[in-house]
This record gives structure tokens, C-alpha cells and sequence, in this order.
């Protein structure tokens, strides 16, 4: 039995369809990073960090933000933070393996970086 939630059970299910697309990307890679944002692919769940609706916890800050700790916010620099990960953090107490952990594809990686530069800007 999977603890992952079922897909379109987390607080923002649905609203992919309304987050802008960031240029380089698409709607479909954008509703791909949800779901694996929320667990319900690859694997992987930025939740137990950044919380389910990206307001950030004490293990890692808020993506909803504009504030970026990590980069300039950009597609590119967001996928850059995702792949390598964030061995000394500057403000929480816990380091971000590179893809948060989990084994992803180098598509699934982009589709993450379009989801939570969506959500920075939604």
C-alpha cells in the first residue's frame, strides 16, 4: 500500500490548469510537476520539506515566495537547485539532496522547475 497521497487529492489539485507557463516550457510540464511536486510520480515529494502548498516548513522555505535563497528565480536556475541540490543551506536546518532524493528523469527534473516557477509566480 502506497502512502503517497492519490493523484488530485492535494490542496492545490486542479489548479494547474491556472498557473502561468514559463517561456521554454509547457502547460503539460507544468501539471507533470505537480504531481510529481505532490508525490504522485517519480517517486519523489517535495511536501516533507516545502509543504504541500509550497509555504515552506522548518526543513526547507517556501516556493511560493519571491525571495529565492538559491539562484534568481529563473526556469533555468530553479532546474539548476533541483538537480543539485542544496548541500549547506543558508537559513534551514536541512540539506536538499540533489532531486530532493529521488531518482528523476532529466524531463521530470524541468517539469518540477516549471511547477514551483509557476507557483513562485501564481
Amino acid at each position: 500500500m502506497s502512502s503517497k497521497p492519490p493523484e488530485g487529492s492535494h490542496p492545490d489539485a486542479g489548479t494547474a490548469a491556472a498557473l502561468p507557463v514559463p517561456t521554454g516550457a509547457t502547460r503539460a510540464q507544468v501539471a507533470l510537476g505537480d504531481r510529481i511536486y505532490h508525490g504522485a510520480v517519480g517517486g519523489a515529494s517535495c511536501t516533507g520539506c516545502h509543504g504541500s502548498d509550497a509555504a515552506g516548513s522548518p526543513l526547507g522555505p517556501p516556493l511560493r515566495a519571491h525571495a529565492w535563497l538559491w539562484g534568481d528565480g529563473s526556469l533555468e536556475g530553479i532546474r539548476k537547485t533541483i538537480s543539485e541540490g542544496v548541500a549547506e543551506p543558508k537559513q534551514y536546518r536541512s540539506p536538499m539532496p540533489p532531486m530532493g532524493g529521488a531518482q528523476l528523469s532529466p524531463e521530470q527534473v524541468q517539469a518540477v522547475a516549471a511547477y514551483v516557477w509557476a507557483i513562485s509566480r501564481h
